[in-house]
């Protein structure tokens, strides 16, 4: 099968080609490549390539600078997905679109599953969004993934703060978001498998436990024997232009119908990711 990644540079893009099976044909494009934002490019690119599956994973991810840059967020995570959706459909291939769990508020009180109603409160959410509803609209042959919480992928969070904890500086996270923490090469390891289920739909990929990144980070620096101190930071004191949503933990109500790999304990993501 042939497939293209876009978004390769990224920490999802790059974490698909080092998993995907070698017997596939994997075109790799990354944002210099192939803006995805850039209708006529993402046409003309994606028919010369002629694929049997486009993976998404590129997307505007800096929730903050959202805010201030609407324009590149819609362009980004609205626009360009309709545009990979819309070449998609015209050779004959499949999306699998990477969405996000900031599609919901948070208020619901338990974990979200692919049936319930998204609110998002950002731009960002917003964005994301529009770009799901757009994909469905302009291929049947879809796939949208959300996902949240991802780490593992190098310039993440939690890669940066357990970067800190081996050089033995203190490092910290937020105490009070609740969501599923998912490693990036769990997450990758699923979406060629979802895709090849041919059950189209919207589907929650994510990791199997919820937790807060503070609580995670503690993990971490448990398991990996550090000695440096691990903060608590509180949502409101950061004051950060973007409003999240407070839990946003996802679940499943499909996946476990799919025969998909499945995810591993978080314990066994935060091993690999201290051996990685």
């Amino acid at each position: 099968m042939r497939i293209v990644v876009t978004g390769a540079g990224g920490g999802l893009g790059r974490a698909v080609l080092a998993g995907a099976p070698p017997h596939h044909d994997i075109v790799a494009l990354d944002r210099v490549a192939l803006d995805i934002g850039d209708h006529h490019a993402v046409q003309q690119v994606i028919a010369d390539i002629a694929p049997d599956l486009v993976l998404n994973c590129a997307a505007f991810t800096a929730v903050d600078a959202n805010e201030t840059d609407r324009g590149r967020a819609f362009r980004d995570n609205a626009q360009g997905p309709q545009s990979l959706a819309l070449a998609a459909h015209a050779c004959g291939a499949t999306l699998v679109h990477v969405s996000t769990d900031y599609v919901f508020d948070g208020r619901k009180g338990a974990a979200y599953d692919e049936t319930d109603v998204p609110a998002p409160l950002s731009v960002y959410g917003h964005a994301k969004l529009a770009g799901e509803q757009l994909v469905r609209a302009a291929v049947r042959e879809h796939f949208i993934v959300r996902t949240g919480y991802v780490f593992g992928g190098g310039n993440d969070h939690l890669s940066r703060q357990l970067a800190k904890l081996r050089a033995g500086e203190p490092a910290a996270a937020i105490a009070d978001r609740v969501g599923s923490p998912t490693y990036v090469h769990h997450l990758a390891a699923q979406l060629i498998p979802l895709a090849l289920t041919r059950r189209f739909g919207t589907y929650h990929l994510a990791g199997p436990e919820s937790s807060t990144w503070f609580d995670v980070l503690t993990r971490l620096r448990t398991l990996g024997g550090f000695d440096a101190p691990v903060g608590a930071q509180h949502a409101a004191a950061l004051e950060l232009p973007a409003q999240r949503p407070a839990a946003s933990a996802l679940v499943s109500v499909f996946v476990e119908n799919l025969s998909l790999p499945g995810f591993p304990p978080l314990e066994t993501a935060l091993d690999a990711m201290l051996q990685g």
